[in-house]
């Protein structure tokens, strides 16, 4: 999947000038871009749509829930609601998160929050809308999968 990230650009958060182009002229650089989170999985590099993403917080002890997946970390208190964390290594590639630099994704569903922890957060930044979907890690997929 790195070899999908060439076209990584830092991200420039101020509001872009969307307007339709007339027919025939190309349409504008961000139209053509979707802004991603990078982060590393086992030392790969991946990135996810940042709209799935509602924060990101410092990874913390778990409580463990009995009969729940490998993957499914345990249950966090997060200003006092219970969110339930998944290793996003663990389901992707089978090797739990060992990283001192580890960190959670919030990543929302529907009314519900469940957090993502991933190695190692890199930056936001650009990717070419060209690019497949499939090459985003989808944080919602896996969330939907963990909350069923």
């Amino acid at each position: 999947m790195t070899s999908s990230l060439r076209d990584f650009e830092p991200l420039d958060l101020a509001p872009a000038a969307d307007s339709d182009p007339a027919e025939g002229e190309e349409r504008p650089v961000a139209a053509a871009l979707r802004r991603v989170l990078m982060f590393d999985l086992s030392g790969r590099t991946h990135c996810a749509a940042i709209e799935e993403i509602r924060e990101i917080i410092a990874v913390q002890p778990t409580t463990r829930l009995p009969g729940a997946q490998a993957w499914v970390r345990g249950l966090i208190n997060l200003r006092g609601n219970l969110v339930t964390v998944l290793d996003a290594s663990l389901c992707v590639y089978g090797e739990a998160v060992k990283s001192p630099f580890a960190s959670i994704l919030l990543v929302e569903h529907g009314s519900r929050v469940a957090g993502v922890i991933v190695d190692e957060v890199h930056d936001m930044g650009l990717l070419d809308r060209d690019v497949p979907q499939d090459a985003l890690v989808d944080l919602g997929a896996m969330v939907r999968t963990a909350l069923a």
